[in-house]
């Protein structure tokens, strides 16, 4: 099963927070590079750098980041409301470089003020999100392991009948395990349960 479209969407915005902070970086003007942050004269005064294209860097950096709160948000609210035995489990290793990829480019040369260069990295963002969302590798993402998730194949036991789900879940899973789980748009999401 697939996720829906837009926590995926929420998902995969999130985890390019780090690469829109690059982005908003290497947007700086190189005036604001030369000149002090904060002046310790007769008057105390900070400035932040200056910008060179600050609506694409801030907007950048402000959708990355509400995407990122709002997936954290929505993991601590989910609550378990079934339980599941597991027969056998086996972690799925993360695809890291469909998430590299946006970073080199980052690198390369990204200019936020050319347009052509901007809309063509955006088109190419879009595009890396359309692959992973249906290819069903969305899940297969390097920010779930840094916010500590990890995906698992599993065959498990639920209400007296046995599947094959994906699941992620903070704690290693194992063959024998009792856990609380709820359901995410085909997903599993696990808890440690009491027996």
């Amino acid at each position: 099963m697939q996720m829906r479209l837009i926590p995926a969407l929420i998902l995969f915005l999130g985890s390019y927070f780090p690469l829109s902070l690059i982005l908003l970086i290497q947007d700086i003007k190189e005036s604001s590079w030369k000149a002090p942050l904060c002046r310790f004269s007769a008057e105390y005064s900070c400035f932040l750098p200056e910008l060179t294209n600050p609506w694409r860097a801030v907007g950048l950096l402000f959708i990355c980041a509400v995407s990122l709160v709002a997936f954290m948000v929505m993991m601590k609210r989910l609550s378990a409301y079934s339980s599941l035995d597991v027969v056998d489990s086996k972690s799925v290793p993360n695809d890291l470089i469909n998430y590299v990829f946006p970073y080199v480019v980052s690198f390369m040369g990204l200019d936020l003020g050319a347009d052509g260069k901007f809309y063509g990295f955006m088109l190419f963002i879009v595009l890396m999100f359309i692959i992973t969302y249906r290819s069903g590798q969305i899940l297969m993402n390097p920010f779930l392991l840094v916010a500590g998730w990890q995906l698992y194949e599993l065959n498990i036991v639920t209400e007296g009948h046995k599947r094959c789900v994906k699941a992620l879940s903070k704690d290693q899973i194992k063959a024998g395990d009792h856990l609380e789980s709820c359901l995410v748009h085909g997903i599993y999401v696990l808890h440690r349960g009491e027996r």
